[in-house]
């Protein structure tokens, strides 16, 4: 029963304070005065994984496994039905546990029959459990998530954490769908990322800090208060996007999450060579603070407004978005250059992209 107390208790802890947004205030566009585009013109259409997808956004690994949580998945699904977007499962080792719980995750499916659903399940697992958490949703692909900081936060966490790559790279190879390998609010460097290039993930989401914070949720739900400084440890999300995009280098398809709610956070991601945003922490929040209809509005906002800042860089598509040139400067600035981090965009339309400030 623990494991599933604990999926209740997440949510719980989130809703008390409303979950962060990720700063890529050092990203910083170029505005276009003569962008010589019509607003009709501009299309948000991406693929990702061979998929073709209408909207970069997806709604990211939340829950399952109680009551609760099956009502917030099925409102998730009929939220990202409505809106056409992909979405994730949480963790699904609580059904695999006990089928009779499978119910909170196929009612995702049930809900929306022909979405595009990637299941879900964390590192400890088997390529036997891969397969049966694919075939429990007929998932699209399978995220494999990495927590150690939340399991070294957790009262009951497992910090045995020897022979990760091993188990992942046995996965990719045994499963008949792609493998995304995805951090939960910490991020993921270009040393690590490589690492899971070549044990055969097909795509990384960095999920960088910024948004929701598992060790201060675990730390409030074992009554251990971690001191604030410790709080901090992370890769910021615009800085782990930046690691992994350079790591990538074409290799393996790179998504953003981590605090991205924010049009504009949004939009500098997709610039930088994102190819998708993933979105969680927010949504939940909004979801039962407010309703499916509020959040259905407010991804409507985004994508209009993502939108807009596309055409005032005279873009008019993702792909041209990720041509426009960037300036980098501040703290991402100076990371990149001691971490001697390639520049997404070197040469941009005869124009330089610059990092730094000098």
């Amino acid at each position: 029963m623990g494991r599933l107390s604990r999926k209740d208790e997440h949510i719980i802890i989130l809703l008390k304070q409303r979950p962060g947004l990720a700063d890529f205030s050092d990203i910083h566009f170029v505005h276009n005065c003569l962008p010589e585009r019509d607003l009709d013109e501009v299309t948000l259409e991406t693929s990702l994984l061979g998929r073709k997808l209408g909207s970069p956004l997806f709604i990211n690994a939340l829950t399952g496994g109680t009551p609760l949580s099956k009502r917030v998945n099925a409102a998730l699904a009929g939220v990202a039905r409505d809106c056409g977007l992909a979405m994730a499962l949480g963790s699904q080792m609580a059904a695999l546990d006990d089928p009779l719980v499978e119910d909170t995750f196929k009612v995702v499916r049930e809900v929306y029959p022909e979405g595009l659903i990637w299941a879900n399940l964390g590192s400890y697992a088997t390529p036997e459990l891969a397969r049966r958490a694919i075939e429990m949703v007929d998932a699209a692909a399978l995220q494999i998530h990495l927590n150690v900081p939340q399991e070294l936060a957790m009262r009951e966490g497992d910090c045995r954490f020897r022979g990760t790559l091993r188990r992942i790279k046995e996965i990719a190879a045994a499963v008949e769908r792609p493998v995304i390998v995805k951090e939960v609010g910490f991020g993921i460097a270009r040393e690590q990322a490589k690492l899971l290039i070549e044990a055969g993930a097909a795509a990384i989401d960095v999920s960088g800090r910024g948004g929701t914070n598992f060790m201060a949720i675990e730390g409030r739900r074992s009554r251990r208060p971690l001191s604030p400084e410790f709080l901090t440890w992370g890769l910021p999300t615009a800085v782990s996007l930046l690691e992994v995009l350079d790591a990538a280098a074409g290799k393996a398809e790179v998504i953003a999450s981590g605090g991205m709610f924010s049009s504009l956070n949004i939009a500098k991601a997709l610039a930088l060579g994102a190819q998708a945003v993933g979105i969680a922490g927010y949504p939940l929040y909004l979801l039962i603070k407010r309703g499916r209809r509020a959040l259905f509005r407010e991804i409507r906002r985004i994508e209009r407004e993502l939108r807009h800042i596309l055409l005032m860089t005279g873009s008019a598509s993702l792909e041209e978005l990720r041509q426009v040139p960037l300036v980098i400067t501040g703290f991402t600035g100076e990371w990149m250059k001691q971490r001697n981090l390639r520049h997404p965009r070197k040469e941009v339309g005869g124009q330089k992209s610059e990092v730094g400030g000098d």
